[in-house]
Order: structure tokens, then sequence, then C-alpha cells
């Protein structure tokens, strides 16, 4: 089942398209896009979240080349429990998903890295830019706002 929704600046969520299919291959991801680009037009900032299917992101790109496309922390955090079979990576990985300092995230980061090399690689491989809270930028809004507040 393809399904896209969206969410509102006061993070109401409701659904935009849906499509039921035998199998999700690319022709089928590329259908279904298709047809939503077709609905909603370009939109400015569109973003996309996911989970870290490659044929996603590659029927995105292909489709909303203007677009972002990042990854569904939980997803994400599913996997690394799934891959690695480790609690204590993933609390670590969910302290660093939600910090808004770079010396916080660098800290989680590095503690990460001394507890599971493998996990670590896999982490970066994912470009934590696509599936930290703060997301493109990462810490860029943050240090502007205490800029911005003197601080």
């Amino acid at each position: 089942m393809f399904v896209a929704t969206s969410q509102e600046g006061n993070k109401q969520v409701y659904p935009i398209a849906f499509r039921y299919d035998d199998s999700e291959n690319n022709l089928s991801w590329e259908w279904f896009l298709d047809c939503l680009k077709g609905a909603l037009g370009h939109i400015d900032e569109l973003v996309f979240i996911s989970d870290r299917h490659a044929r996603i992101e590659a029927e995105i790109s292909k489709v909303f080349s203007y677009a972002t496309h990042t990854i569904c922390y939980w997803h994400f955090a599913e996997n690394i429990k799934n891959r690695f079979y480790r609690k204590d990576v993933a609390a670590i990985m969910d302290k660093a998903a939600c910090v808004y300092t770079e010396f916080e995230y660098n800290r989680h980061m590095e503690e990460l890295r001394n507890l599971h090399q493998n996990a670590y690689d896999y982490v970066i491989d994912a470009g934590p830019h696509k599936w930290k809270e703060n997301g493109e930028g990462m810490f860029d809004r943050k240090e502007k706002e205490e800029e911005r507040m003197g601080g």
C-alpha cells in the first residue's frame, strides 16, 4: 500500500493519496509519485519523510527533483534495534537525535563509536542530516537563534 499524508503547521496529519498494489517496485513508486505530483503541483520546500528504502528515495529524486527527502527517525531507530540487537545503542541514538547543539551531538556520536563501531558506521552512512530531528542544516537554526537572542 502506498500512502501520502501531509502535516500542517498545527501538527494535524491528513491523507492526500493512497494506492493498493501487489508490489513495491520502481514502476509502481514512479506511477504513484507522478500522480501525486499531478495532484499537488510544484510546492516549494516540499519534504518527503519515509523509511530508508533505496527504491523510494530514488523515485522521489526522479519525480520530485526539487524536494528534500529525509528518513523517518522511528523507522530508522527500529532498523538499528533490529540490526544490532542492542538497547544501549538505541538509547544513545535517541539522545543524539534530539540534541540541539553540535557539542552534545558529537558527544553522543563519540559515545556510540566507542560502544559499537559498526552501529556508528551505519548511522553515519545514513546521513545524520536525513534522520536527525532538526535535520537539514542540523544546528544552524539553534545557533542562529542563540545569536539573535544575544547568546
